[in-house]
């Protein structure tokens, strides 16, 4: 190995992707300093809720790119749609996005956080209520792309709006949202890459968690998870019997936090990382007593785990799924006649980038197991590659149909119709056209005017005319009364 990269959780100790928090003494910035009614102070606690974080903040950026494309498409004219438009448009989409990726999460990758028995699963109703709504740290891509094509389907029930060629404007959008995501996910050590070659120059290494999202520690030759009570005095001895039932002789109480035996944490590389007086080192296994009855100075009760080098492949996804798709999309725009094409390209797209970015993705720990280390569902493929194959075809289909039924862009009339026009008034003068207020376009007001005094020109040419005509026709004679015979 020439080099190996640390991630920043690893080689920055001041390193946090929470921005802001809101605990029992006031709000925290950073996961650092604490403000109150007594001012600024430093903060060494733990828990309360999470306001806003790296994950969120990179969601609210990708969010603002949709109303940036919409906002764009329509000004060029290629999406005729009025200004109102995009607003519904970002409602609908944020909806589906994290309502669609929290539930694919909550029922395919993880139910037993969510609704299991504790440990991992709560405690209480009320710690269950708070794991679905207020714990978003778990989201599924795939969830996401369902929930925003299930909020398309009702908005076209419901209004019939042009939505093959939204749906265009909004997957571009997506491919350049997937760019913030997996920064996200870089930014927070997770969905890390499969062992690295000796030679890659970039390979990293990342903290270890459990399958469900826990720091593992080693103690003692064996693998424990490091698990911190819970907030609610109430929830902590049921929570700590859970614990005693569920794995006897495996639990150290270590006062804030336990350590828990993992079972399952055999499955992951890893190294110790160790912090001594030569900074941290980094260590295939526990070191042992050196022969004279002296231990090591990094003789410690627990170790710190740190991967091995590995790829990081959120960076991959990064460009694979977010970069390159968003500048093919880009492209094929320009050159796609029909609505719709630019949709289909997006699912076969990114299915495409994610299942080539599986062959270096750490495979997901909730289906490894003995003789399945690489946690593969069928047929040798991943889970995510399985889930990536069937919107591939998804997307063909799309395009296939598009390519036929589609309607042409070029004839796309503007939705919704303007059915609130004024009634049309001559006046001597529009808005824009002069006075203090100089509201409107200038331009505009004076085509607009101009066109006005032509009417009134041609009347006025018309009513002389007439005049002119009256005047030399011939007077008629009065009508005489027959005279009286008498």
């Amino acid at each position: 190995m020439l080099s190996v990269l640390q991630h920043p959780r690893l080689a920055l100790d001041w390193f946090s992707t929470t921005l802001l928090r809101w605990a029992d003494g006031g709000l925290v910035i950073y996961d650092r300093w604490l403000i109150n009614a007594n001012g600024f102070s430093q903060w060494s606690g733990r828990g309360g809720e999470v306001l806003l974080d790296v994950y969120y903040s990179c969601y609210l950026i990708a969010f603002i790119g949709v109303l940036f494309f919409f906002g764009r498409f329509r000004k060029q004219g290629w999406l005729k749609v009025q200004p109102e438009v995009p607003y519904d448009a970002l409602l609908l989409a944020m909806i589906g996005v994290l309502a669609g990726a929290k539930t694919a999460y909550i029922f395919i990758y993880n139910p037993e956080f969510y609704f299991g028995p504790p440990p991992y699963g709560p405690v209480n109703a009320a710690d269950q209520l708070q794991r679905i709504f207020l714990n978003w740290s778990g989201m599924a891509s795939h969830g996401a792309v369902a929930g925003v094509l299930l909020m398309a389907l009702l908005w076209w029930l419901k209004s019939r709006p042009p939505i093959a060629q939204i749906g265009d404007v909004g997957c571009i959008a997506g491919a350049f949202g997937a760019i913030w995501i997996r920064l996200a996910n870089f930014l927070n050590a997770e969905l890390y890459g499969r062992v690295a070659p000796a030679d890659l120059p970039w390979a990293m290494r990342f903290p270890v968690r459990s399958g469900k999202g826990m720091q593992v520690v080693q103690h003692q030759g064996e693998l424990f998870e490091k698990m911190f009570k819970p907030e609610k005095a109430d929830q902590v001895e049921g929570w700590m019997k859970a614990l005693m039932d569920a794995n006897p002789g495996g639990v150290i109480d270590r006062g804030s936090y336990v350590l828990y035996r993992n079972p399952d944490a055999y499955l992951q590389g890893y190294e110790l990382a160790v912090h001594g007086p030569q900074g941290v080192s980094y260590l295939p296994e526990v070191p042992r007593p050196a022969g004279d009855g002296r231990t090591l100075f990094f003789d410690v009760n627990e170790y710190s785990l740190v991967t091995t080098p590995r790829h990081p492949s959120q960076l991959y996804q990064l460009l694979l799924e977010g970069v390159l798709l968003l500048a093919f999309l880009l492209w094929f725009r320009k050159r796609a006649r029909r609505a719709g094409m630019v949709s289909g390209a997006f699912f076969a797209g990114y299915a495409l980038a994610r299942f080539i970015g599986e062959f270096w993705r750490q495979p997901d720990v909730q289906f490894q197991a003995h003789g399945n280390e690489l946690g593969t569902v069928f047929l040798g493929l991943s889970m995510g590659q399985v889930l990536s194959l069937i919107m591939a075809c998804f997307g063909l289909g799309l395009m296939l149909w598009f390519s036929l039924k589609g309607k042409v862009i070029a004839d796309q009339t503007m939705w919704p119709p303007d059915t609130k026009k004024p009634a049309t008034t001559i006046t001597p003068f529009e808005p824009g056209t002069g006075g203090s207020s100089a509201a409107g376009d200038l331009g505009g007001g004076l085509e607009h005017l101009r066109a006005q005094l032509a009417v009134k020109e041609a009347q006025w040419d018309k009513e002389l005319a007439e005049g002119k005509k009256s005047q030399s026709a011939p007077e008629a004679e009065p009508e005489r009364k027959p005279e009286d015979p008498s």
